[in-house]
């Protein structure tokens, strides 16, 4: 057993494609929570000891919104109950689940007072966050994957930079957790020191990697809802309506909210566990549209010429990625490239793409541009396909050790 702990991780990191990150430590999955309380009692001298007796504690709401979870909610659940701050509550909201899910968080609701659930017919991730802020009472808020963990002094580092920076949201850093494992991947320091940025500040510096130009490589952390805490106050006054859109929209939450902000506090500090996969393995061609339509709705959120540029680069950039993704994966075969074209002559920023960027004109592009989509996904097929035998190598091995 100890063999297989040992040669599995070092196995995926032989195969996986190389990138900036690099992986920090390899643990069987069953450890993965004591090593997380151990790295951060080394790195801040244990938190649990600032907490005082008879001191009031802002409550804070986490608001989990959860669609056929049985198999990984439970950890999730275990990682808020194993929180350093004792002041929560958790609202835990079913969208229309049709496995155990239901049966699971009933059970965790009636061990633990401080959890509520929320049973709803399906309408989606964006209903249930919202449906869930509804309810929140807390003077704080945050929003967890229900397939994601957090670490255990997460709540209290964000909330106490929340009160101590008096600022409407904090942003933490996270990694990133291959399933099965507890092997971490650690990014280049997104956040590298804790600071407080100004409204003004944000608008001029941050505000435009919303649109593609992220020079300081903050993106994906602020971009995603999950590594934040909101002020409930600054959130009841500036959430915008349901986007109603099933891809990204937390990326279009933010970009809506954050304007509104008066102080954003950065904190240096890994607070959040995505686990592989999460999102890329619910990707399929039907989410394409809502992909096609964010971009789309972004295009409109700003009069600046150079950042409708950057924005129709990146939306280039996505419609590669996106198509890519689906075909590592399987989800995507020559017979649906016909679709995916449609789908993009059908909308306007399509050719306003390829009319802004005329030099994106590699095989694909150019392939994509004639409308020869065999040529596009033959494409996408030869520069996929050491992926495409990653991905199969993952999921076998992944069997392997179930």
């Amino acid at each position: 057993m100890v063999f297989r702990h040992c040669f599995i991780p070092a196995t995926i990191l032989f195969f996986l494609p190389r990138s900036r990150e690099a992986p920090v430590f390899p643990l069987p999955a069953r450890d993965i929570f004591p090593a997380m309380q151990t790295a951060i009692s080394t790195a801040t001298g244990n938190m649990n000891t600032s907490i005082q007796n008879g001191t009031e504690l802002p409550l804070v709401s986490v608001i989990i919104p959860i669609y056929n979870l049985e198999t990984s909610i439970s950890a999730c659940l275990d990682s808020l109950l194993s929180q350093t701050w004792s002041s929560l509550e958790i609202i835990l909201v079913n969208d229309g689940s049709t496995d155990r899910t239901p049966d699971i968080l009933n059970t965790y609701a009636a061990r633990h007072s401080g959890m509520t659930v929320i049973h709803q017919d399906n309408a989606g991730v964006d209903a249930a966050r919202y449906a869930g802020m509804d309810r929140a009472t807390g003077q704080y808020v945050m929003f967890l994957d229900g397939d994601d963990v957090v670490f255990p002094d997460c709540v209290e580092a964000m909330t106490r930079m929340a009160v101590r920076e008096n600022a409407d949201i904090v942003i933490g850093d996270y990694v990133r957790h291959l399933d099965r494992f507890g092997l971490f991947r650690r990014k280049d320091g997104a956040i590298p020191e804790n600071r407080v940025v100004e409204r003004q500040e944000f608008l001029s510096s941050y505000y435009s990697g919303f649109f593609g130009m992220d020079r300081y490589g903050l993106f994906y952390t602020y971009g995603k809802m999950c590594t934040k805490l909101y002020g409930r106050e600054f959130l009841l006054a500036s959430r915008p309506a349901p986007s109603g859109l099933r891809y990204a929209e937390d990326q279009l939450f933010n970009l809506r909210v954050f304007p509104a902000a008066e102080r954003i506090a950065l904190l240096a500090k890994d607070v959040y566990v995505y686990k592989f996969g999460g999102v890329t393995g619910n990707l399929t061609l039907s989410l394409f549209d809502d992909m096609i339509r964010l971009h789309s709705l972004k295009m409109g959120m700003t009069d600046r010429e150079d950042w409708k540029k950057s924005e129709l680069r990146a939306f280039l950039n996505n419609v590669r990625s996106f198509l890519a993704t689906l075909a590592v994966s399987g989800r995507l075969t020559a017979r649906d490239m016909p679709e995916a074209l449609q789908k993009l002559n059908e909308s306007s920023i399509w050719s306003q793409a390829l009319e802004a960027h005329p030099g994106v004109d590699d095989g694909f592009f150019s392939a994509m541009r004639r409308n020869d989509h065999a040529a596009a996904y033959r494409e996408l097929d030869r520069n996929t396909f050491l992926k495409k035998i990653s991905y199969r190598l993952r999921r076998i091995i992944l069997k392997l050790v179930r």
